[in-house]
């Protein structure tokens, strides 16, 4: 592995600079109005984008942020471990008992704050946010809770019948499903991070919106 990385890193670090760089720049030009606007629609433009700002920033619950933040570390173990489970399992070895125990343990525990964490928003208030002017968060939270559920069955299942190195097809349903939900948490994590950091920090009488 050590020898790899020194070998191929050099190669994979410009491009993924020159790629965050064109990111950085596509943010840009997104934040700007369109050349062809008059005076009184780039007023218009940058008033919308005022109110899209203040919904991206309106204050979340401390509770609520308290369970996201307390998942956060062992969704990030649970992630890497399963990632060395996932390689070992493409070389056709088997996964040593720590290792398969300590992605049970972290993705266990991890799932089971952000089931909390949902369970105390409620459902009324899911449901009722999914008609609200930004529908996409509380999406994001139904998906997470609905692609628990195959996560969790396939590594019953998989803890219970282990491949033994082989990549069988529960292995690949378990992987495919854990990658999208880790994809939708990383998308949560982006949006909420900062306002979870500030809400934990604040007052506990400070309340908003949950997230």
């Amino acid at each position: 592995m050590a020898r790899w990385i020194a070998v191929h890193l050099p190669h994979i670090v410009p491009p993924i600079l020159a790629l965050l760089f064109l990111a950085r720049m596509a943010v840009w030009a997104a934040a700007q109005p369109p050349s062809h606007f008059t005076d009184e629609e780039i007023a218009e433009w940058n008033r919308v984008r005022a109110e899209q700002h203040r919904l991206r920033n309106q204050p979340v619950r401390r509770r609520t942020a308290l369970y996201g933040l307390v998942a956060l570390g062992p969704l990030v173990l649970s992630f890497l471990t399963g990632l060395a489970i996932y390689t070992l399992s493409l070389r056709g070895e088997a996964s040593p008992g720590w290792l398969i125990w300590s992605h049970v343990a972290t993705g266990a525990f991890g799932l089971a704050v952000v089931s909390l964490k949902s369970a105390e928003l409620g459902w009324r208030r899911i449901l009722s946010r999914v008609q609200a002017t930004r529908p996409q968060d509380a999406i994001a939270s139904i998906t997470m809770l609905a692609l628990g559920v195959p996560i969790a069955i396939t590594g019953v299942l998989m803890l219970f019948r282990p491949s033994g190195g082989d990549f069988t097809p529960t292995d690949y349903l378990h992987v495919i499903v854990g990658v999208w939900w880790v994809l939708i948490v990383q998308w949560h994590l982006f949006r909420y991070l900062g306002r979870a950091l500030k809400a934990v920090g604040s007052e506990p009488a400070a309340s908003g919106p949950a997230a």
